[in-house]
């Protein structure tokens, strides 16, 4: 059981990782073009891609922000040069809170979980909102004190701070995470 607490919002959770992380992981190799991907990431309406090497160990993490800054915005044209090398994991016996932390405090949406060094799943922040929405709060708080996930101007995913509806396109106005709608 874990106890979070922020100003006077206090929770109590006990839901792990392997509770909530996908287990059916995409892969693409480190060869493969960054086309391939985007296109496996559309395909299956995801934001990230598992990076293997030859010998189908884990190298890297490719998601649709590396592919926008990184291969659109710089040029760059594989996969081992667009993807994030040095990525953060998770053991799957770890709390959601543990996950949203470590996101948090290194500003990523996708948590490779591994188990004895074998990659077992991929815990994303939509996950843990998904089984836990109060967590949106922690989410939105630290936000707003670290700085948004995206660079100034784009936009982050989440419940409205005004409407309280869930967009894929919040943009910060004054201090506040707005929908379209709301902006």
């Amino acid at each position: 059981m874990v106890n979070i607490k922020i100003g006077l919002i206090s929770m109590k959770l006990d839901v792990l990782v392997k509770d909530v992380m996908k287990r059916n992981i995409k892969t693409i190799k480190d060869t493969d073009s960054v086309k391939k991907a985007a296109s496996l990431m559309k395909k299956y309406n995801i934001g990230s891609v598992i990076v293997l090497d030859k010998k189908k160990n884990m190298v890297g993490i490719l998601t649709k922000a590396d592919i926008v800054y990184k291969f659109v915005a710089e040029g760059k044209k594989s996969v081992k040069s667009v993807m994030t090398k040095k990525y953060k994991k998770i053991s799957p016996r770890k709390t959601i809170e543990d996950a949203s932390s470590i996101m948090i405090k290194n500003k990523i949406e996708k948590l490779p979980v591994f188990e004895k060094n074998r990659l077992v799943g991929i815990i994303s922040v939509t996950d843990i909102l998904r089984v836990e929405p109060g967590l949106f709060t922690v989410f939105a708080e630290n936000l707003k004190l670290k700085g948004p996930v995206l660079s100034n101007g784009d936009s982050i995913f989440g419940n409205c701070e005004s409407c309280g509806n869930y967009s894929d396109d919040l943009r910060e106005v004054n201090g506040m995470w707005l929908c379209p709608d709301c902006r």
